[in-house]
């Protein structure tokens, strides 16, 4: 591997929830606007942003009472549910993480909010915290 492989900054911190809706109303007493919900069927989850200067913070709400948001909430009930750091080149990230012995959750990235590129990373070789990696689409 030629050079050393890093982060270019947080993308964002999530949050699972039950309900976008609910949360959205509390965050509006605090000065607070949620972006429009977007629905990842692939994920299995509705996902909206709030967005303070460079802080973003993802809403994720299940579609249902499968996938891995809803477990979260079952297990755990509502929190942070991952950090995500912005990355140049997920391809490039991913072979990092796997050449540094990491596990993967996605071998290969898929799509996320905002047509970006994510992958995950297993908490079990993370301290217990789900790590994504997101390469944000082109403007």
């Amino acid at each position: 591997m030629a050079a050393r492989w890093r982060p270019e900054g947080i993308d964002h911190v999530g949050i699972a929830v039950r309900s976008i809706a609910v949360s959205s109303r509390l965050y509006a007493q605090l000065g607070v606007e949620v972006g429009p919900p977007e629905h990842l069927p692939d994920d299995a989850v509705s996902a909206a942003f709030i967005v303070l200067g460079a802080v973003r913070i993802e809403l994720l709400e299940p579609l249902g009472p499968e996938g891995p948001v809803a477990r979260f909430l079952v297990r755990r009930g509502e929190g942070i549910h991952h950090i995500a750091f912005a990355v140049g080149d997920i391809v490039q990230a991913l072979e990092h993480a796997r050449h540094e012995g990491f596990r993967l959750i996605d071998d290969v990235p898929r799509r996320g909010a905002h047509n970006s590129r994510v992958a995950f990373l297993h908490p079990k070789d993370t301290h217990g915290v789900l790590v994504e990696l997101v390469e944000r689409a082109a403007s």
